[in-house]
């Protein structure tokens, strides 16, 4: 970056006595006018037809100038050679931005990571790979980095790419509106991030001018340089006979407007404020608006509303140190304000700007002109930039933490162990509808479909629902109820109960966050055309029971109900978030190319909808897959698709053991040859005694120096090994998980303080836990409420009693114990 001293003999040069009257846009140092000269005047003359109907423009216009004026350069300067003063060659900006973008360094620079692991990554990525595929079988070339943070790189790289594009598609154009000028270029090949570029370009986008840019077309700028740099100007002589220069006050107010945009858009200044931001101390406070204490609200009103104002009551004079500030915190005052409930602010501390002058003073001669030019750049640009920013970074993190808490939620949600090989009934209870009945086979394939009106009210000695539920239990030989936890769960249980239906059939309860949803869903229609979206609810409840991956997977994320604020997040954000967990269990527990459904194949690493569907087509034609290498003969899978997508699919029951486990078909030699080597077997590869055989003869080998004479890195061994030892399911283990809840409690109204309940965790958050005590709404332990205990995770079963609640429609509960 040039020195200060350097600066300024370079302005004092750029502007001479010849220069006074030219507009800004000619003013580029003298060897390089004859390039840009022939643009300069063209833009010069269509600034000055516009300049006079411009300097009438009202107040009100004026506002909106300055606003925008605020959407000004914040670029984080990048070693180029753009700042060493290279000349630009307008004309032939496409390998210059090639030269200046090398996306490998940028990626390195900006994530911290070796520059040789942002190759091997984008070199990976530019191949076709996926991010599980790099995560299980690339991992030496990403130095052993975890799925989480390969998910950041991978979003930074986006990034880059985009705004590389971005920065192309700018420059292109400001080079057709002859707007593009040397110091415009510089900052816009210096921009970090689409954000910095968009306040860069903004002002250039726009037919109206702010302040400083009416000022210099005033011709001004020359003088304002001058003063900045310590010159004497005398005032009176820059007066006029046009009404923006009729005073002395009107010309200062000019000068002040070019001096103050020349400090804020000084790379140097920016990178100061930088780092002053990390170093203040911010404070955010919050009031209530006086739109929202009406008492009088029309219906109409009331509609448009999406909460009720006392939701929002610990934020009706609430302060907090921005560091301080807790994500929910964060979302909850976004969603406040977007209501038009709360009033936000933020709060600078003085002792950012005073450090401020002080820098600014050490840049420019003229104390004077620094103090008022940056005084008038502080409250018209700088703070509203730093209030932006705060508030920015602070729902940025707030969202990532939200996403965080979703996807750890969703992780153990989804691997809610399976209940296979049994015929299952799920019951959709409900008062007036009735309760919908689904049953289903081992496979998951429909056997029964219908809807039972029980008295649920009244208690009967003969109930012609029960008979009908019998009669089925009976017909299809049921053997598991899967009971929905929604609306009539409490009494349906107890009607099941006191009909002795639930004897010898045992009940669980399962979470029916979403299936109502689903069932109205173009997939669920798919997959059972004109059948009454009811019936739907019922089947997918009892999928739920019998694989619940591959179930919930159907559901729109920010319906399962078991995040934080995720309707506050960008359903891009949400629904990338799905994917990733996803994806990530798929590389845990594998899938069945068999038996899977086409939602859950799409999301499996390397395959898409339309491979999914030819996956599913070829498996009916041909009454399944025999084998891995099978996967190469369906329409539209390649080598570079199979070598994505074979190790996230499993052939139960082929004749190449190794295709039942995660190894990838092209590790399968040196798997082989590993297996001869410690002296076992691979055809005993599924049966029972074999991870253990592995684990005793693997306590002698040096697993380094073993991978070095199978020609094979470490992590592909420890893979191998990893494999060779993983215990297969085994399906007459389940124990099955009965309801917890207290029988006693049966709704809200007859809870009271004191009262002891059992319950079920449904969601974990960074404050505490929800546990659903089958009374129709979740209770929250707060984490001050643990009594001591780790916070449960979710799917725990606890024993909780119910405290005193500040509000009293939401359930306040303390934990006494996690049960077993």
């Amino acid at each position: 970056m040039e020195s200060a001293p350097r600066l300024r003999k370079r302005k004092a040069v750029e502007y001479t006595e010849d220069d006074v009257n030219e507009s800004v846009d000619e003013a580029t140092p003298k060897k390089k006018i004859k390039t840009v000269s022939k643009a300069s005047k063209v833009k010069v003359e269509k600034v000055k037809k516009c300049s006079k109907p411009k300097a009438s423009t009202s107040s009100k216009g004026i506002k909106k100038t300055e606003a925008k004026e605020t959407k000004t350069s914040r670029s984080k300067p990048i070693k180029t050679a753009v700042e060493n003063d290279v000349d630009i060659d307008f004309n032939d900006n496409t390998d210059q931005l090639h030269n200046l973008w090398d996306e490998a360094e940028l990626l390195a620079q900006i994530e911290k990571i070796p520059l040789q692991v942002a190759k091997n990554l984008i070199g990976l990525l530019t191949e076709g790979c996926t991010l599980p595929f790099i995560a299980r079988y690339r991992k030496t070339a990403v130095d052993n980095l975890m799925p989480d943070r390969l998910q950041e790189l991978h979003e930074s790289y986006e990034n880059i790419t985009h705004l590389k594009k971005k920065v192309k598609s700018v420059i292109d154009t400001l080079k057709k509106t002859n707007k593009l000028t040397p110091d415009i270029e510089k900052g816009i090949l210096n921009a970090r991030n689409l954000s910095e570029l968009d306040l860069i370009y903004a002002p250039l986008k726009s037919h109206s001018l702010s302040l400083a840019e009416r000022a210099r077309n005033l011709g001004l700028e020359p003088h304002a340089v001058r003063a900045l740099n310590g010159e004497y100007i005398d005032m009176n002589t820059l007066c006029g006979n046009t009404d923006e220069l009729a005073t002395i006050d009107k010309v200062e107010s000019h000068i002040t407007h070019i001096v103050a945009d020349i400090i804020y858009k000084d790379t140097r200044v920016l990178e100061h404020m930088r780092s002053l931001k990390e170093e203040t101390r911010f404070t955010i406070t919050s009031n209530r608006t006086k739109s929202s204490t009406k008492d009088k609200v029309d219906d109409k009103k009331k509609l448009d509303n999406k909460s009720d104002p006392e939701t929002y009551k610990l934020y009706f004079d609430w302060k907090c140190p921005s560091h301080f500030v807790k994500p929910h915190q964060t979302l909850a005052l976004n969603r406040g304000e977007d209501e038009k409930i709360l009033s936000v602010k933020v709060i600078v501390p003085d002792w950012f700007y005073n450090r401020l002058e002080r820098f600014c003073l050490t840049l420019w001669k003229s104390n004077f002109w620094v103090r008022k030019g940056l005084g008038d750049a502080y409250n018209r640009l700088i703070k509203p930039w730093l209030s932006r920013h705060v508030r920015s970074d602070l729902t940025a993190s707030a969202q990532k933490e939200a996403v965080k808490t979703f996807t750890t939620n969703l992780e153990k949600y989804l691997l809610t162990e399976p209940i296979k090989n049994r015929i299952i009934m799920g019951l959709d209870p409900g008062f007036r509808a009735g309760c919908k009945v689904g049953i289903i086979n081992a496979n998951g394939e429909k056997l029964d479909a219908c809807t039972v009106y029980p008295n649920l009210r009244q208690q009967k000695s003969f109930d012609p629902a029960a008979k009908q539920i019998r009669d089925m239990i009976s017909q299809h030989g049921v053997e598991l109820i899967g009971l929905g936890n929604g609306t009539a769960c409490r009494e349906t249980e107890l009607w099941l109960k006191s009909n002795n239906i639930c004897d010898k059939v045992p009940i669980i309860i399962v979470p029916e966050q979403g299936a109502s949803i689903y069932s109205v869903s173009k997939e669920a229609q798919k997959e059972h055309p004109n059948m009454d979206p009811n019936l739907i609810s019922a089947l997918s409840i009892a999928r739920r029971v019998l694989d619940p991956l591959g179930e919930l997977i159907k559901v729109e994320p920010k319906n399962l109900g078991v995040g934080m604020y995720q309707h506050d997040i960008p359903p891009k954000m949400l629904e990338t978030a799905l994917d990733s967990a996803v994806e990530k269990v798929v590389s845990l527990v594998g899938v069945d190319i068999n038996t899977a459904s086409q939602a859950m194949l799409r999301r499996i690493s390397g395959l898409n909808e339309g491979r999914a569907k030819k996956i599913i087509e070829y498996r009916q034609e041909h009454n399944g897959f025999e084998s891995r290498a099978e996967i190469l003969k369906v329409t539209g899978i390649g080598k570079i698709t199979f070598q994505q997508c074979a190790g996230f699919l499993t052939v139960l029951g082929s004749s190449e053991p190794l295709d039942t486990t995660i190894i990838h078909p092209e590790s399968y030699k040196i798997a082989k040859s590993f297996a001869k080597k410690i002296g076992v077997d691979i055809k005993d590869l599924t049966k029972p005694h074999f991870p253990q055989m592995v684990e005793t003869k693997i306590l002698t080998i040096n697993i380094s120096e073993t991978s070095a004479e199978l020609n094979t890195d470490v992590c592909t061994l420890e893979l191998i090994i990893s494999a060779f030892k993983q215990k297969k399911y085994e399906d007459n283990v389940i124990t099955f998980c009965k309801p917890v809840y207290s029988v006693a409690v049966q709704n809200v109204d007859q809870l009271k303080e004191g009262t002891s309940l059992t319950g079920v965790v449904r969601n974990v958050v960074p404050f505490g836990c929800f546990v659903d005590c089958g009374v129709g709404d979740n209770g929250l332990i707060h984490r001050s409420n643990l009594g001591g205990h780790q916070t449960p995770k979710l799917g725990d079963r606890v024993a909780v009693t119910v405290i005193a609640s500040p509000k009293p429609k939401k359930i306040q509960l303390r934990l006494d114990k996690i049960l077993d």
